[in-house]
């Protein structure tokens, strides 16, 4: 009966997998993505949750963009080596992704979902996919992801993650030890073959 019920097993994560992979190839398609955001961050040693909003931008080659417009206007320009803060005032202090231990793996973490990159997504967690568990757009198929770290040194800063999304991520939910969880919702999202220039200009510091 063991081998009954490996054999079971095997084919649940093939599924699973098969599953996975066909989200990554829907979400990966895009090039440029463009989006509003409301995070809220909630910890014990806060006695009101942290609410900060503001529109993201990725590139599937050069990176993210957060840029926050409250409660206060700064925008983090993450890529894969190092992050840049701006300040309202457009002075960029840019710091390398060795210096700030644990934010290269979030960087990255936070990159595959957006982009839909199963294989990164598998070398940190194990996953599971359910399809139409919220509702989706029309025509679109609604699903939810849920990650649990493989690593523990992931592990220490997350405990599970739950993205959900039809075409695009709507939202990203972070379950941190002691409670402390952060929510990401994301709307008015678009898609686009390339970066406009400003954007490109943003990228590179000019």
């Amino acid at each position: 009966m063991l081998w009954m019920t490996m054999g079971s097993l095997n084919a649940a994560h093939a599924e699973q997998q098969d599953v996975l992979k066909q989200l990554g190839s829907r979400v990966e398609q895009h090039a440029v993505l463009r989006a509003d955001f409301t995070q809220t961050k909630q910890m014990a040693a806060l006695k009101r949750p942290l609410i900060t909003s503001g529109k993201l931008l990725y590139s599937k080659v050069h990176g993210v963009v957060w840029q926050i417009t409250k409660p206060y206007p700064i925008t983090y320009i993450l890529s894969e080596d190092k992050v840049i803060e701006v300040s309202a005032d457009g002075y960029r202090k840019e710091r390398s992704v060795k210096d700030i231990p644990g934010f290269a793996q979030i960087s990255r973490i936070f990159k595959a979902m957006l982009s839909g990159d199963v294989n990164a997504l598998n070398a940190y967690f194990e996953s599971k996919v359910f399809e139409n568990t919220v509702q989706a757009e029309p025509n679109q198929t609604a699903w939810q992801l849920q990650l649990t770290p493989k690593q523990t040194q992931t592990s220490r800063f997350i405990q599970e993650i739950v993205v959900t999304g039809d075409q695009f991520v709507t939202s990203i939910h972070i379950h941190e030890p002691n409670a402390a969880s952060t929510a990401i919702l994301f709307s008015n999202t678009e898609a686009a073959p390339t970066l406009r220039d400003a954007e490109l200009a943003l990228f590179r510091g000019k």
